[in-house]
């Protein structure tokens, strides 16, 4: 009687743990399922992410658009002052024209430095490399190109600068809008 009680309970146990098992397993189910779930939650978030870029993008480009005819509007409007009108300061910003300085490129280095003059040349030791500075008070001073260089004309710059609404004139911020911006999201004001 004792091995039949002894075998019964042996049963008994034995099934308790394959159930004990199947419950462990139900959890290893259970944690995989959340883990699909937050990987999915990601994955929806990202699409969501992109769909709010996608529409801000579109939706900015169609502003940036029209500040940039606004500006070439009043970039026209300060062509239409003379050359003498630099800037035009006004309540809520000021249009600004600069030309930019103009630049020397060395087109060709083994040209320039068979003709160029000592005074043109920066000697470091082991690095004898164009004085860019001195290249141009060259020319500057004599209106003649070293032979190997090129001269790039400074371009003209339009720009605005535009007062903070609420700010008093000697401010500290200001926002820049040209017309020579680029990116994709601008903040404009």
């Amino acid at each position: 009687m004792d091995n039949f009680i002894d075998e019964l309970l042996a049963e008994a146990e034995a099934e308790e743990f394959k159930l004990h098992l199947a419950h462990v397993d139900l959890v290893l189910v259970e944690i995989s399922n959340l883990n699909e779930e937050i990987q999915k939650n990601f994955t929806q978030a990202e699409e969501e992410k992109r769909l709010i870029d996608e529409w801000a993008l579109s939706k900015n480009s169609k502003l940036q658009d029209r500040i940039d005819w606004m500006t070439r509007k009043l970039e026209a409007f300060m062509k239409e002052q003379g050359d003498d009108v630099k800037t035009i300061d006004l309540p809520n910003g000021k249009l600004l024209r600069r030309k930019q300085p103009d630049k020397i490129e060395i087109v060709d280095m083994e040209k320039f430095m068979l003709n160029a003059d000592q005074t043109m040349i920066s000697i470091i030791p082991e690095i004898v490399k164009p004085d860019m500075n001195k290249i141009k008070a060259f020319y500057k001073r004599s209106m003649f190109l070293p032979e190997g260089t090129k001269l790039i004309v400074g371009k003209e710059n339009f720009s605005i600068k535009l007062k903070q609404r609420g700010e008093e004139e000697n401010g500290k911020t200001e926002t820049r809008v040209g017309v020579e911006q680029t990116g994709t999201l601008k903040n404009v004001i």
